[in-house]
């Protein structure tokens, strides 16, 4: 086969092309040479290509003296020259070695036919082996003799998109009034210097002294002249009927009554033990201990937000738990937990028309916020940001407020605040403290741990309970009265010092009693002793202890100091220490104190004179211990010096509810101080009537109408509260799209790191290579075959890194700076999916926006033979990936490890894509299962097999795809895959999210 040809000339136009090597003439050949190959024209025949020796060239190749009817023109073989070897060796094709060898049609040519070779024409682009030229699509440049479309549309829309985003977040805050109002007068101001700027600033202030002659009266001027106070108390008052239509009308309180509470770790460690008393409404309960003592465990406890070991709660006279009403509970934990991104208004907004009824429309939502603001007194910077320690927002105390206004936008019954001065100078405290006061006088149950008050702050409160170590309770009862007692039992109160610093002291240990010495163990075991054993013929286990030396010769200073005559001297019964009598025989005497301390009454009623009444009277009445015989009373004015004033700016307390007659008494003599108690004439030991178990609370006929209305309505009440789940999912999607739009420069970064990802890719193949891929030809023809050289698998990696690196540390931001703020709003009632699936989808404008950067230029530098949009998808589901990688690594590590730890894990899941290890070699390994868990092995997939199938027929895809394990033909598996390992690694987050710390969501 061919022999006798002549011997061909070179193709016009290759004299120079160094894969010819054409150097010898045609006088220097060999004797019957000239089979048609260039440098070997000596060979005897060209190695035919179709072991058939079929005279036909397949679509793409060229075969220019390709002749149907002449044997002689068959498609061969020609050995290469060197030059060629080296082309093919480096992965580049070389023009034909002999005249009847074909050739795949270069790139951007096309050749539709054996014998026709055209440059691509203008509008359509044409990568190798082209036999019909490619449209180009829109937005694309196609100039002509085009290989591949370069797109600069999503550039455009990148442009465009930026520039109106930009213009919307600048009219949004202009409209808010973050962005001062810029006048003709200031720009001139700004462009004519200093003169001309205090020129400007004289003639407004001219101004507005003219308009302020012509019309003093003018709403603003009046709204100014209000005070902030007095805006306050009518924000107050307007929340009183918001209060009630949120309760159907109904006055409602809730009244909380505890019986011997116990918290036992599963280590044995008891932290509270024993807790038992009640909490009433329209009262402001303190609770103080020391460190350590247990305070925000009972809380918590209380709450619900800790299950308790033993013990029983009652709320308005009924046995239940408090879960059963956390819709109208309100919290405010320490920390000031809030979106530091939204404005006070926001944050408020969106807590009310999340947790209030769901009939209430927007209107009366949006006035029961503005009222809220202006009772808390936060109407001025109702449209500043909240701020944080880099951005400059409101006030400490403002931020406090904001915290309290979030949970009386709600509309509670109940609000619990755990240190709620905490942080805070006095002045601010105070404000606070007052502010709690006054939301107390709506109807409110207000219970709040304190640390450290200043004096004015504690009385505020109208109760205090005293948490000894070991979560004990020391005293519960009026704030007013707790000096009184630890008074009665020898403790000494500086008249110039903070009352509560002083109990504190006490439940420390560190107390001066100038009596005896009493631990915080004690002081529980006598407080405990008030109602569960008749302390005469059961005292206490220390009361019998035989007195040290010290103890002697300290009762001696006592007896001395008081100036006793040696009849007046006390003579212990048992052999017990005297001070320790005087204890008892208080305990005794105590019954009028025990009735004011044994109730919470409200505070609008007033105290009835205190008259005599016979002690077995009130013992039949009431219940209460007393000393038989005689009678104890007193007037709440002649109470100790150390506590009368506290008494009477406390208010009073009511008598019904207290368990004593209605009818005024008059007192028999005032008790300025423990009653001394003669030798001669013996007092009857008192003893208790009623045990712990058999404690009961007498109540008013109005306040158990309240609490029966309370048990009829509430439960319809908490079904009606809270807002629609697709409500909302709404409210959380558009609360995270403000939220972004405050965080300009965060989207500004993630947008620009993706931009230049994407840059990067395309750049690396500029001046390389025209096309990604130069693989083994197709069927026949492999012999002419270049070494293979496939970047479409490399470019599946690389762009899975690149999206890694750029989308997951913004992923973690998602959820991983808001944990806080889920737990909390979970806590009061808060749709958990709703609030997921609000967040994940106002996530998507952002996926869009970063995969649109990220695609734009790596589509204009790279021009990969790939669909542009196809590309764009595929690029959007690996940032749909990387953020669901992201949302589970912020559920499970700490905000300021996740980032790094989320790229870590998005650029392992892109290794696992199938360039290398490939998933053949994953597949006997036995560790393929990593890669289908791999977002990136399905987008890697898919991207390689859209981009060969272009050259189906002229490369051998299949040999191509199966180096790596590829398989070609379910592109929209790999598409939904992709899909579905996104929403996959969100369900994970999501029951992630709810399933650690469950504690932190009760």
């Amino acid at each position: 086969m061919g022999g006798g040809r002549s011997y061909p000339d070179p193709p016009a136009g290759t004299e120079n092309d160094p894969t010819l090597n054409y150097s010898l003439s045609a006088s220097d050949l060999p004797k019957n040479a000239g089979k048609g190959c260039y440098y070997s024209p000596n060979l005897q025949l060209g190695v035919a290509l179709d072991v058939n020796k079929k005279l036909m060239c397949d679509p793409g190749w060229y075969c220019p003296y390709l002749n149907s009817s002449d044997s002689a023109t068959l498609p061969v073989y020609c050995p290469p020259s060197r030059g060629c070897a080296t082309f093919r060796l480096q992965a580049q094709p070389c023009s034909a070695q002999g005249k009847y060898e074909p050739i795949l049609c270069k790139p951007g040519f096309y050749c539709p036919d054996s014998h026709t070779i055209l440059p691509c024409p203008q509008g359509f682009f044409c990568p190798t082996g082209t036999v019909t030229p490619r449209q180009c699509t829109m937005f694309t440049s196609c100039p002509k003799g085009s290989h591949a479309q370069a797109v600069y549309g999503f550039f455009i829309f990148m442009g465009v998109f930026d520039v109106l985003l930009a213009v919307l977040i600048i009219i949004y805050k202009y409209h808010l009034g973050h962005i001062p109002k810029i006048s003709l007068g200031s720009l001139s101001a700004l462009l004519g210097g200093p003169t001309k700027a205090l020129e400007v600033v004289a003639s407004k202030a001219e101004r507005m002294a003219l308009a302020e002659k012509k019309s003093p009266a003018t709403s603003d001027f009046v709204e100014e002249s209000i005070s902030p106070e007095e805006l306050a108390e009518r924000g107050m008052a307007t929340l009183v009927t918001a209060f009630k239509e949120s309760f159907r009308n109904r006055d409602l309180r809730m009244n909380f009554r505890f019986d011997n509470l116990q918290l036992t770790l599963n280590n044995g460690k008891t932290i509270l033990q024993g807790v038992t008393g009640e909490i009433r409404s329209k009262r402001m309960t303190a609770i103080i201990g020391p460190s350590g003592a247990g305070k925000t465990t009972f809380m918590n406890v209380l709450m619900g937000k800790v299950s308790r070991t033993g013990g029983e709660l009652y709320i308005n006279g009924e046995q239940t738990e408090m879960q059963l009403y956390k819709k109208i509970v309100g919290y405010v934990p320490q920390e000031d937990i809030m979106i530091r991104d939204l404005t006070v208004r926001e944050n408020v907004l969106h807590s009310a028309r999340v947790r209030l009824p769901r009939n209430w429309t927007s209107s009366q939502i949006n006035n029961h916020v503005d009222n809220v603001l202006r009772a808390l007194n936060l109407s001025h910077v109702a449209n500043s940001c909240i701020g944080d320690e880099t951005t400059r927002g409101i006030s400490g105390g403002q931020r406090k407020r904001v915290n309290i206004a979030m949970e009386l936008a709600a509309a509670p019954l109940t609000i619990f605040l755990d240190e709620p001065t905490s942080g805070l100078d006095a002045t601010s405290s105070l404000d606070v403290a007052n502010i709690l006061h006054s939301v107390a006088s709506l109807g409110l149950t207000i219970v709040a741990v304190i640390h450290q008050p200043r004096i004015e702050i504690f009385r505020k409160f109208d109760d205090v309970l005293m948490i000894a170590p070991g979560g004990r309770v020391a005293y519960l009862g009026p704030t007013a009265l707790a000096p009184q007692y630890f008074e009665t039992l020898g403790f000494y109160f500086e008249p110039m010092a903070n009352a509560s610093d002083t109990l504190m002291d006490i439940l420390a240990g560190k107390g001066v009693n100038r009596l005896f010495t009493l631990t915080p163990d004690q002081l529980v075991e006598i407080w405990e002793d008030r109602h569960s054993r008749d302390i005469y013929n059961e005292p206490p286990a220390f009361f019998n202890m035989t007195p040290s030396e010290d103890e002697e010769e300290e009762e001696e200073e006592v007896v001395k100091s008081a100036q006793l005559e040696p009849d007046e001297i006390i003579l212990a019964p048992h052999g017990r220490p005297s001070s320790i009598f005087k204890v008892e025989q208080w305990l005794g005497n105590m019954g009028d104190i025990d009735r004011q301390m044994s109730s919470s009454p409200p505070r609008d009623n007033p105290l009835p004179p205190v008259e005599a009444v016979d002690a077995a009277e009130l013992d039949n009445e009431t219940g209460q211990f007393l000393v038989a015989g005689a009678t104890h009373s007193r007037y709440i004015s002649e109470a100790p010096t150390a506590v009368a004033h506290s008494l009477s700016r406390s208010g009073v307390l009511h008598l019904d509810e207290r368990g004593l007659p209605s009818a005024p008494l008059t007192p028999s003599r005032p008790s300025e101080a423990p009653t001394v108690i003669h030798p001669t004439h013996p007092a009857t030991p008192p003893r208790s009537i009623r045990s712990k178990k058999s404690h009961a609370w007498t109540v008013s006929k109005e306040d158990h109408r309240l609490e029966q209305d309370f048990h009829l309505v509430v439960p319809n009440v908490v079904k009606e509260r809270g807002a629609s789940f697709s409500k909302q999912v709404f409210y959380c999607h558009q609360r995270s799209l403000i939220q972004q739009s405050r965080q300009v420069g965060a989207l500004a970064l993630e947008l620009f790191v993706a931009m230049f990802a994407g840059m990067l890719m395309g750049i690396s193949t500029i001046g390389k290579v025209k096309e990604l891929m130069n693989g083994i030809y197709w069927g026949k023809y492999v012999l002419l075959s270049p070494a293979p050289l496939d970047l479409l698998a490399l470019y599946g990696l690389l762009i899975g890194i690149g999206v890694a690196l750029a989308g997951a540390p913004s992923g973690v931001k998602v959820f991983g700076e808001e944990k806080p703020v889920f737990w909390r709003e979970a806590a009061s009632g808060h749709s958990k999916l709703a609030y997921f699936i609000g967040k994940n989808l106002a996530t998507i404008y952002r996926l869009v926006l970063t995969s649109l950067h990220f695609t734009g230029l790596y589509m204009m530098l790279a021009k990969p033979v790939i669909d542009p949009y196809t590309q764009y998808a595929l690029v959007l589901f690996q940032f749909f990936g990387v953020y669901g990688i992201a949302c589970i690594v912020s559920m499970i590590v700490q905000r300021d490890n996740a980032a790094l730890l989320a790229a870590v894990i998005s650029f392992f899941a892109s290794i696992l894509c199938g360039y290398g290890p490939s998933l053949n070699q994953a597949k006997t390994s036995g560790y393929l299962f990593l890669f289908e868990l791999s977002f990136n092995k399905w987008a890697a997939e898919a991207h390689y097999a859209v981009s060969i199938n272009v050259y189906d027929k002229k490369i051998d895809i299949d040999l191509m795809a199966s180096i790596f394990g590829y398989t070609l033909t379910q592109v929209p598996l790999d598409l939904a895959m992709c899909a579905v390992l996104g929403l996959g690694m969100r369900i994970v987050g999501y029951f992630l999210m709810i399933g650690l710390n469950r504690d932190k969501q009760r």
